[in-house]
């Protein structure tokens, strides 16, 4: 949308609106440990060709500044737009607090009571973001290091369409579009001017439909807030300390309601909880079950020096439905 149709706060949503980046059909990689391999590939007659990948709670990850760090850079940006002149005082005023709450807000179908479709409705529900991670990045010693601490460890190569699969629901007699919110996808933003150089894009068009606007200053400023309140939502998973960037993240994050919808309790992946860190983190297991072409090669750890890790790799991805490629690591490291 060019900048010069952006005329009301309808516009500024379509402009901003969430874009899943899956479509990109990139080659991924999820690194992980040799408990962590056999926790997603699992020899089991019932798992059989099948992928499990936990989503951990947003708000429990490693990074400290995880979701808030756009905070920090918003405000710095709403600063340097005031000195400059670009937005006004009042607008500053109003806009330079805005928070960002751990719960989104998500629409979520409801199916027909009684059969009467009439009743059908889209209810709204607060929910938690939970991400699983994966790295552009092929056979990176930075990886290696955090996720095969010094032993051993796997890397997975998947496509970016991995979860294209995953079970999206649909109730006969009732909208056949609706589907329960499937991941969304995206590659994380580190360079702090390219973060800013979006932050003062979406600062700069509020501000001008602010001022075109025909209604009280006081509401003005109100919808001004809670517009870029949603939008910080939207990229606060996005923006990442730049100290992260030789991670080259790529991320997936699903959204489940606080309160389950009582007509969608077997529909929405269970909440479960495991140890990390010393501390309780909620996570949901999403599985994916595909053909083997969901998992396009298994990298071994440089840090593996044993001589059977390729044979062992390969005899138990072949037992558990996977005939992909096994190689080791080219690293030179001991």
């Amino acid at each position: 949308m060019a900048e010069s149709s952006i005329n009301s706060f309808k516009d500024l949503y379509n402009k901003y609106r969430y874009e899943d980046e899956s479509v990109t059909y990139r080659y991924l990689w999820h690194y992980t440990s040799v408990d962590g391999l056999t926790g997603i590939i699992r020899d089991k007659p019932c798992e059989h060709k099948k992928l499990h990948f936990w989503f951990s709670r947003s708000d429990c990850l490693n990074d400290t500044s995880e979701g808030t760090h756009i905070l920090f850079l918003f405000r710095q940006t709403c600063s340097e737009l005031l000195e400059q002149n670009v937005i006004s005082q009042s607008f500053y005023e109003a806009i330079k607090g805005v928070s960002i709450s751990n719960n989104h807000l998500f629409f979520y179908p409801i199916p027909p009571r009684d059969g009467f479709a009439g009743e059908s409705m889209v209810d709204v529900a607060q929910c938690y973001a939970y991400i699983c991670s994966f790295s552009m990045k092929e056979d990176s010693l930075d990886m290696w290091r955090y996720y095969s601490k010094g032993n051993g460890g796997y890397g997975l190569k998947c496509f970016s369409t991995l979860f294209d699969t995953y079970k999206k629901y649909k109730y006969s007699g009732y909208d056949e579009n609706a589907i329960y919110c499937p991941p969304r996808s995206f590659k994380v933003i580190y360079d702090d001017n390219d973060k800013k150089e979006i932050l003062t894009s979406i600062i700069k068009d509020t501000f001008s439909v602010f001022t075109q606007t025909e209604s009280p200053e006081e509401n003005k400023l109100l919808e001004a807030k809670r517009f870029i309140g949603n939008i910080l939502q939207v990229y606060q998973f996005r923006f990442k300390h730049e100290c992260f960037s030789s991670e080259q993240e790529y991320r997936f994050v699903i959204y489940v309601p606080v309160k389950k919808p009582e007509q969608l309790k077997n529909e929405i992946p269970s909440v479960k909880y495991r140890t990390q860190n010393g501390i309780i983190v909620p996570y949901i297991d999403i599985t994916v079950e595909s053909s083997h072409t969901c998992l396009n090669e298994v990298l071994i750890s440089p840090f593996v020096n044993n001589q059977c890790a390729w044979q062992t790799t390969y005899d138990y991805l072949s037992q558990c439905g996977f005939n992909c490629k096994v190689r080791n690591s080219q690293l030179p490291v001991r």
